[in-house]
């Protein structure tokens, strides 16, 4: 048996409670602004200890809006100028591609 369908753009019951949504901006103007380019993004895959995880996670949760990988990249940012100030300078480029695999000792 197949149920009637049901109008989507009816009244909410949702609306008493909450009121209805105004449009967003100048409902007349409908010239939409272009987005700005987004950087470019890299995968990168880490192995790194539970104990390390567990506080970012914990914290991320009380943050709404602050994604891991933003996070990450902030810290990467912030150890790699670190690691130049000490340097007293920025490392060169390298001029070929590392390789995958395990770290050397």
């Amino acid at each position: 048996m197949a149920r009637p369908k049901r109008e989507t753009t009816g009244d909410s019951p949702l609306d008493a409670m909450v009121g209805p949504v105004p449009p967003k901006g100048n409902a007349t103007l409908a010239v939409a602004e272009p987005e700005p380019p987004r950087p470019a993004k890299e995968r990168l895959t880490l192995h790194l200890p539970v104990e390390v995880m567990e506080r970012p996670k914990h914290d991320l949760f009380w943050m709404p809006g602050l994604a891991l990988a933003d996070l990450a990249a902030q810290a990467l940012t912030d150890a790699v100028d670190r690691l130049e100030k000490e340097r007293g300078e920025a490392f060169p480029s390298q001029k070929t591609d590392r390789k995958g695999g395990r770290a050397m000792k």
